[in-house]
């Protein structure tokens, strides 16, 4: 039994070499596996839902999918007058590029949580994703914006606990 307890305290090789390299520098603090930015990944993924449905809303209301009986009603014969809401034609175009940036930051969010070790680099491209979604429905309601710039600010700061 003695010879069992010697065993424990010793450590392995691998155990000695990780504890040399952690010495120098080379190997950073040990963390839990299992540690997420699930406040950022959360906030990210509204933002990018927020910014999709944006582009949507953007393409079929403005490219006159959706009718615009309200205004004839309400205007009373100056609807023609409105031939503007559709941008000269690129109502469409700027729906879809937020739509592409809307899916951007949700695949950006989920590999955020399935890969926490790149938050800093996840974080910084789902800011960028949310700012440049303004070229296309405002950025999600400026909701998507908003939640996307927190999503990422919080990405990017996220530090794991360490292993005691």
């Amino acid at each position: 039994m003695a010879k069992s307890i010697s065993h424990e305290l010793t450590p392995t090789a691998s155990e000695q070499t990780l504890l040399t390299l952690q010495e120098m520098g080379a190997v950073g603090e040990l963390v839990s596996s299992n540690q997420k930015p699930i406040a950022a990944f959360m906030l990210s993924l509204l933002s990018g839902l927020f910014i999709v449905l944006g582009g949507s809303l953007w393409c079929l209301w403005l490219d006159g999918i959706w009718s615009f009986s309200w205004v004839d009603s309400m205007m009373h014969g100056w609807d023609e007058h409105m031939d503007g809401w559709n941008l000269g034609g690129l109502a469409l175009p700027m729906g879809v590029l937020s739509i592409i940036f809307g899916v951007a930051t949700i695949i950006t969010a989920i590999m955020l949580y399935t890969n926490p070790k790149q938050h800093e680099l996840l974080g910084a491209l789902i800011i960028v994703f949310s700012v440049v979604s303004v070229l296309g429905c405002l950025g999600g309601f400026g909701i998507g914006i908003v939640l996307g710039g927190i999503g990422g600010i919080l990405a990017v700061l996220w530090k794991p606990e360490k292993i005691d």
